[in-house]
C-alpha cells in the first residue's frame, strides 16, 4: 500500500508536465536535437549583455564574505507532498557537494526552506518571506504553484531558479531559470505534435485519450487530440475527457476502448488510475500497441499492475545510460536516499542555481549578474544531465525534445538509444 501510495504522488503532479510538452522544435518525432538553438540578436533580450562582478565588492541580499544565503520552496505538507518532498534531498545533495569542495571559492551556500503547500497563496507568502524577512538572495522552486508569488519575485528581481512543471511565469519572466528550458509563454495557443508522432512511429494509428480530471489533464489532451488531427495517419476512436479525481472503476472505460480496436493510449491521469484502466484493459483482453503516461519515473513502481510495456518521457538523460552526471548525483546522494526523477529535479534544480552563481562572478555574485549572464548561456547541459540546450533562444518556448523510456520485463528501457524525440510546433 505504502508503494500504491507513493506511485500515485509522483506521477499525480506529472501531468501537468505533460500538458506543457509542447512546442519543442521543428523536427519529426524520428528526429534527434542537441538543443533550441543558438543565440539570437532578436527577442526579448536583444540589448543583454554580460555583467561584470563589482569590484570593489557591494554584497548583495544574502551574501557575506562566506555565505550565500538561498530560500528553497518545496510543498512540504499537503496531498502533494509525497510528490514533490523529495526534491529536498537532490537539492541539498548538490549544495553540500558544492560547500564540501569549495567550488564557489570562500563563500558556502545555506539554505532557508519554505513549505507552500503547493497553495498558491501560501506559495507568495513563502517567497516574500525569504526576500523581506530572511534576505534571500535568490530562491528555489520545485512546486506546482510557483505561479503564486512569481511576479513578486520579477518585481524584485530575485533570481529563481528549479522546475517549471508547465507553468507559464517560467517562460514570461527572465528572472526564472527552470533546470532545462521553460514551458511556453503561451500554452493554450502553442503546442507541438510531439505525443502524436511518437505514437505513430510506434505503430499506433487509433488512439484512445482517457483524462480530464482537472482542467491541465483536459487542456493537454485536447491538445493532443489537435496534434493528431494535424498530423493525418490516425485517428482519435475514443475521447474521455470526462475522468473525475476519484474515479477508480474503469469497466466502461476499457469497454469502449476495446469496442473501438484502439491500439495506442494516451492518458492525463494519475498513476493510480493509469494502473487501475491498464488492469481493466487486461481484463477484457486488450493490450494496446502503444500506451504513453504523462509521468512516473521511478523503479519503485516497476512491480505495479499495469506498468510493463508502458511509456515515460524524461526532461534529462535516462540513468540507465549512467552518464557522467547521474553518476554524481547517486555518488552524493545519502545512502537510503530515492534517487527517482524528483530528487533529480531537485539536483539538477542546485546546479543551475551553482552555475548561475559562478557566471555571477564567484568573487562577487550579484543578482542583477546572475540573471543577465546564465540567459547568456548558449549550450548549458545542466552538469552533462542533457544534450546543450540554449536559456536564451529558448525562453518563452516549450522545453525541447523529449527522452523516453518503455517498460521492458519490470525495467526502464531507453527507447530511440536515448536520443531525443521532437515534434512540429504547431498553433491553434
Amino acid at each position: 500500500m505504502v508503494r500504491r501510495r507513493m506511485a500515485v504522488g509522483v506521477v499525480a503532479v506529472l501531468v501537468l508536465v505533460a500538458s506543457a510538452c509542447g512546442n519543442e522544435s521543428n523536427k519529426s518525432a524520428t528526429s534527434t536535437s542537441s538543443g533550441a538553438g543558438t543565440g539570437s540578436a532578436k527577442g526579448p533580450f536583444a540589448n543583454l549583455a554580460h555583467i561584470a562582478a563589482p569590484n570593489p565588492c557591494t554584497n548583495d541580499p544574502g551574501v557575506t564574505a562566506s555565505t550565500i544565503k538561498l530560500g528553497v520552496v518545496v510543498p512540504q505538507s499537503g496531498p502533494q507532498a509525497v510528490s514533490f518532498a523529495i526534491a529536498l534531498d537532490g537539492i541539498k545533495a548538490r549544495i553540500d557537494k558544492a560547500n564540501s569542495s569549495g567550488e564557489l571559492g570562500a563563500r558556502k551556500i545555506t539554505l532557508v526552506t519554505r513549505d507552500d503547500a503547493a497553495d498558491q497563496t501560501r506559495n507568495q507568502e513563502a517567497v516574500r518571506g525569504l526576500v523581506e524577512n530572511d534576505k534571500v538572495f535568490g530562491v528555489i522552486e520545485v512546486t506546482s504553484t510557483s505561479g503564486g508569488g512569481a511576479a513578486y519575485l520579477n518585481q524584485k528581481g530575485v533570481p529563481v531558479t528549479g522546475w517549471h512543471v508547465g507553468i507559464p511565469a517560467w517562460g514570461q519572466d527572465p528572472n526564472m531559470f527552470t533546470f532545462r528550458l521553460p514551458a511556453s509563454a503561451d500554452p493554450l495557443h502553442n503546442y507541438t505534435d510531439r505525443a502524436a508522432q511518437l505514437m505513430k512511429t510506434l505503430g499506433g494509428t487509433k488512439v484512445a485519450l482517457v483524462g480530464g480530471a482537472n482542467s491541465s489533464s483536459a487542456d493537454f489532451l485536447t491538445r493532443n487530440k489537435h496534434a493528431i488531427t494535424t498530423i493525418g495517419g490516425m485517428q482519435v476512436v475514443v475521447d474521455n475527457e470526462t475522468v473525475t479525481a476519484d474515479q477508480r472503476d474503469f469497466t466502461a472505460e476499457a469497454q469502449r476502448i476495446k469496442d473501438a480496436h484502439a491500439d495506442a493510449l494516451l492518458t492525463g491521469m494519475d498513476f493510480l488510475q493509469n494502473t487501475a484502466l491498464s488492469d481493466q484493459l487486461a481484463k477484457v483482453g486488450v493490450k494496446p500497441k502503444v500506451v504513453v503516461f504523462p509521468g512516473g519515473y521511478d523503479s519503485r513502481v516497476l512491480a505495479l499492475p499495469g506498468i510493463e510495456g508502458a511509456i515515460f518521457g524524461l526532461e534529462f538523460f535516462p540513468f540507465e545510460m549512467n552518464k557522467p552526471a547521474y553518476q554524481a548525483f547517486n555518488a552524493a546522494m545519502p545512502a537510503g536516499a530515492v534517487r527517482n526523477q524528483i530528487s533529480f529535479i531537485g539536483w539538477l534544480s542546485a546546479e543551475i542555481t551553482l552555475q548561475g552563481l559562478k557566471d555571477a562572478g564567484v568573487s562577487c555574485p550579484t543578482r542583477k549578474a546572475f540573471i543577465a549572464n546564465l540567459r547568456l548561456e548558449h549550450a548549458y547541459t545542466g552538469g552533462g544531465a542533457f544534450d546543450p540546450v540554449d536559456l536564451e533562444a529558448g525562453f518563452g518556448k516549450e522545453f525541447p525534445c523529449t527522452y523516453y523510456v518503455r517498460v521492458e520485463h519490470a525495467k526502464f528501457v531507453p527507447l530511440f538509444g536515448g536520443k531525443t524525440q521532437c515534434g512540429k510546433p504547431i498553433t491553434f
